[in-house]
């Protein structure tokens, strides 16, 4: 082969940057767009809780959203042998998982709303990576930095600034919510640190499945004892069903995506995403009202939880398969085009 019909190899490995960038590009915007739905599904779970637990009940409610999610996750899970003999082999893994990461605080939850509201119940409930620098110094002996010391500290100021501003009575009701809600946060961090720890690799819809089926058998004795408390009507139903099928099935099912995508630092940046989409959503279709303490201390909140959050390195790396597969290419590509130059 002449000079002249052989291929421009170093154009083709010149133009290899650019589709390696395009690539990470894509990958960051599919993270990204992941992360606005987890927000958007786990924010509006605040609303609906709030209709739904008046008749259902904090455990009918909570109960009832994990019933629905197991079924859905079922269904899509139904022919896959795999799947299902993982979650058999390591179900009691799962119980203490569902326990920790979803059963307990969620009824926490649902307790906390009807004592105050969704927006408050939301806000409350992004204190969550607080408690996980301190679960995660205790357990995995991870160092506390000093910024994480002051970003506890700020979200202490606005939890504060939070429940003293809050247009309601502070009395023993009010005071047992919000402490619902702070240890529904703490669960929280202890259910995504043991999760971290014991269930390293383990796809996302296994996971998903796993978690809700557990959580769902769980209830069952509190169910039978706390049975619902109202009429059920039209609205607390079609709030369960949404509850179940969008914010439990399908925004945990996203959320593993992202964590297995991007690692669990993206992913705990959800926290911040949360309590805006539920407050906007509580104010625009619950009427819930808006006050100079619900604004600041969200605003506070937010500040404490972005200095928890890991700062980026100066060249992120994106685990994607694809850029994986890219940078084999690319050595390949190299590699040829040295060979070819050598014969020349």
């Amino acid at each position: 082969m002449t000079d002249a019909h052989r291929p421009d190899i170093s154009k083709t490995y010149n133009q290899r940057p650019r589709r390696r960038a395009r690539v990470a590009l894509s990958g960051r915007v599919r993270v990204t767009g992941a992360l606005l739905l987890v927000g958007l599904l786990w924010g509006s779970s605040f609303p609906l809780i709030a209709i739904a637990a008046p008749a259902f009940g904090a455990v009918g409610t909570t109960h009832g959203r994990f019933i629905v999610a197991a079924l859905a996750l079922t269904l899509m899970t139904a022919a896959s042998k795999a799947t299902w003999h993982a979650v058999g082999r390591r179900f009691p893994a799962f119980l203490l998982l569902a326990a920790l990461n979803v059963a307990a605080p969620l009824t926490l939850v649902a307790t906390a709303i009807v004592g105050l509201n969704a927006s408050m119940a939301s806000i409350l409930n992004a204190t969550t990576p607080m408690f996980t620098v301190f679960v995660a110094a205790f357990w995995l002996r991870q160092r506390v930095t000093r910024r994480q010391m002051v970003g506890v500290i700020t979200g202490i100021v606005g939890v504060s600034m939070l429940v003293g501003g809050a247009p309601l009575q502070v009395d023993s009701r009010a005071l047992v919510a919000v402490g619902a809600s702070l240890t529904a946060a703490l669960l929280y961090a202890v259910g995504g640190v043991y999760a971290r720890k014991s269930f390293l690799g383990t796809p996302p819809m296994t996971l998903a499945l796993g978690q809700q089926l557990a959580a769902a058998t769980l209830l069952v004795p509190l169910t039978a004892i706390a049975p619902p408390i109202g009429p059920i009507t039209g609205g607390p139903l079609i709030a369960v069903l949404a509850l179940g099928l969008g914010a439990t099935a399908a925004g945990y099912l996203v959320y593993f995506w992202v964590i297995r995508q991007a690692g669990p630092v993206t992913a705990s940046t959800v926290a911040l995403l949360v309590p805006i989409s539920a407050s906007t959503i509580g104010v625009l279709w619950l009427d819930e009202p808006v006050t100079f303490g619900l604004i600041g201390g969200l605003f506070i909140i937010l500040a404490g939880v972005g200095l928890l959050l890991e700062r980026p390195s100066a060249r992120p790396r994106v685990d994607t398969v694809a850029n994986i597969n890219d940078t084999n290419e690319n050595r390949r590509g190299k590699n040829h085009h040295e060979t070819r130059e050598r014969r020349k």
